[in-house]
């Protein structure tokens, strides 16, 4: 208990160190039942650094998948339109503080290093439950991120929930906005086996009077949504209903989109990232925009327009360009692996040789997106995912593979890197290398990618 909450950071390096010691529940997989998923407990930690989520108010998204982009889009047109806002989102792809920037900037070694020492010194000041059970990972990431956010001194945040939202440590916030991109099965031995389930720990982020923006499109979905905010008598604007979406052309890496919400008609605007469920998550993200310009006359058409161009947002199908091209998506359950698969073959990519990169954790539904994914590589390499130590050993991925695709021929390797180089080996420079099934291995194959290249 000493080393965890001894105030001895004296560099960026002991700060990285120390953040990394704590339980993470990101890559080892939490219990259903545990103490660490207690909103009070969040409280009393935020408690100890002036509570500032009480004071800077914040757009809040869950969702299986699509957070993090409509959370990015979001992000992109505040800061168009002049609003200093802060950022939350997870995992990181290459280092820690990336989960949390103001106007686009992350923390400096320097600030980050403060920040850890000085969260170590109130910490020393914890009630005796909190010095016995310390923060986890995730909650010293939402604790590091508020304690930036406030020094900062930013008007807005964009949180995205790390896992469910009903009892996750970002829904203790003051939301103008919630929003929920959409529902499927994901995280099943925490928030349940049905979709009712799911949806349920989803919709514990919708907040008394405070607008529900949504994109769920199953009926029971929409139903247990709809029963919620109506109970809380929050105003709902949903996808394919009060918002609606237009997908006027698609190219290789972006799209042209035009969203009605019930605030405004916005023609033609570009998005920088591919795929019909980016699209869904613009029409979110504009619509948020919306809801927050009738308390804000600095978000325009003009800057919403502009902030939507301008997001960037890795490792969501994401274009390397090349020879081989490089496609890095972080799809790591099977509706994500039928984005993919529908994004491949609606495009240019529709003729070219595909080899696939796949690495996934044991606790998804693993089969299930090789049977999405195969039958549309011609050849594939299975590999491990070293920073994740959930990860699936190739053999068992390999022993999945042949039960679902007889027609895809299939590789394993030992780490990304000698996966990268596999797939270059059995495609040619016409071709197209496709890394999927994790976050993870998205980010060690992206990190190779570049290393190689400088």
């Amino acid at each position: 208990m000493t080393r965890i909450l001894s105030n001895a950071t004296q560099s960026y390096n002991d700060a990285v160190r120390w953040i990394y010691e704590r339980i993470d529940y990101e890559r080892i997989p939490p219990v259903r039942v545990s103490p660490h998923f207690q909103l009070e407990r969040v409280r009393r930690q935020l408690a100890l650094i002036g509570s500032p989520q009480e004071r800077i108010r914040a757009v809040h998204i869950a969702g299986t998948k699509g957070k993090g982009s409509t959370a990015a889009m979001v992000d992109s047109i505040m800061r168009a339109s002049k609003i200093r806002c802060g950022l939350f989102t997870s995992p990181h792809i290459e280092v820690f503080e990336e989960r949390m920037t103001v106007d686009g900037c992350r923390p400096e070694a320097a600030e980050l290093t403060f920040l850890v020492a000085e969260l170590q010194r109130r910490l020393q000041t914890a009630d005796d439950d909190l010095r016995r059970d310390p923060p986890t990972y995730f909650e010293v990431a939402t604790l590091l991120a508020w304690m930036y956010f406030d020094r900062k001194q930013v008007e807005l945040v964009v949180l995205e929930t790390g896992l469910g939202g009903r009892l996750d440590c970002t829904n203790v916030c003051s939301p103008l906005v919630t929003v929920i991109t959409n529902i499927s099965l994901d995280h099943t031995s925490i928030l349940g086996h049905t979709l009712e389930k799911i949806a349920f720990e989803k919709a514990g982020i919708i907040k008394s009077g405070v607008p529900l923006i949504t994109g769920v499109s199953q009926p029971q979905v929409i139903k247990l949504c709809d029963r919620r905010a109506v109970a809380l008598n929050a105003p709902r604007i949903r996808l394919q209903r009060e918002i609606q979406l237009e997908v006027r052309s698609s190219f290789r890496d972006r799209q042209i989109v035009s969203v009605t919400t019930p605030h405004r008609q916005h023609e033609a605007m570009e998005l920088p990232l591919a795929g019909a469920h980016q699209a869904k998550n613009a029409a979110l993200a504009v619509a948020v925009a919306d809801q927050l310009s009738t308390s804000d006359d600095r978000i325009t058409a003009s800057t919403i327009r502009s902030g939507l161009q301008w997001t960037v947002w890795p490792l969501r199908f994401e274009v390397i360009p090349g020879s081989p091209v490089i496609i890095l998506d972080a799809a790591h359950n099977p509706d994500a692996a039928l984005a993919v698969v529908d994004t491949l073959n609606n495009g240019q990519w529709a003729e070219r040789p595909r080899v696939l990169v796949f690495g996934a954790s044991r606790d998804k539904d693993v089969r299930q997106m090789l049977a999405i994914l195969l039958p549309h590589f011609d050849h594939a390499i299975l590999t491990l995912i070293r920073s994740n130590p959930r990860s699936c050993p190739p053999g068992e991925l390999a022993t999945m593979a042949d039960r679902v695709a007889k027609e895809t021929t299939i590789q394993t390797a030992e780490s990304a890197e000698n996966a990268l180089q596999l797939a270059h080996s059995a495609t040619g420079s016409a071709g197209l290398i496709c890394v999927t099934g994790s976050v993870f291995l998205a980010a060690e194959c992206r990190g190779h990618h570049f290393d190689n290249k400088n």
